[in-house]
């Protein structure tokens, strides 16, 4: 149970790093609404929908996300097991989350992860290709130049536009 309470509250505080991302992501035009089925809703509206029926539930997770420091608080199992009935049922009543399409795909994604790793090696350093669903590592140690990783980031980018 615990798991699951942890990648809920991940989910929920990740979502704002995804907020944070579509921002800052080019829309070229694309409608900002999102179409989760029958009726159309923002990820914003998504989740203050979710925040909404979790404080209705008992559960503010605005403000333990802020106590948290962004880390999720510990729960006790019977705590944890009353914050995933919550969280289920306000997912049942509100749906997943939508989807953004002006985001890249995981296929996208990964094609940007090896044109990284490919300007990473061009620019001489040992960089492997990353595995596929693993996401890219973040860590460089202070031996590698950060207007390399600027450079390749922003090459990697534009491998998948």
């Amino acid at each position: 149970m615990r798991t699951t309470t942890i990648r809920s509250l991940t989910a929920l505080l990740g979502t704002g790093l995804l907020l944070a991302v579509s921002a800052c992501s080019p829309t070229s035009g694309a409608d900002p609404e999102l179409d989760t089925g029958a009726a159309k809703m923002t990820i914003e509206e998504w989740r203050q929908d979710v925040d909404d029926c979790m404080l209705d539930a008992g559960y503010d997770l605005v403000a333990m996300s802020e106590e948290g420091g962004g880390t999720t608080p510990s729960m006790t199992s019977e705590e944890s097991a009353a914050f995933d009935v919550a969280y289920t049922a306000c997912i049942d009543e509100i749906g997943e989350v939508p989807v953004d399409d002006s985001l890249p795909t995981e296929d996208e994604m990964f094609e940007a992860q090896l044109a990284f790793a490919a300007c990473m090696r061009e620019a001489g350093y040992d960089y492997p290709d990353p595995v596929k669903g693993s996401g890219m590592s973040s860590s460089f140690g202070p031996e590698i130049d950060p207007d390399v990783v600027d450079a390749c980031s922003t090459k990697s980018q534009e491998a998948v536009q």
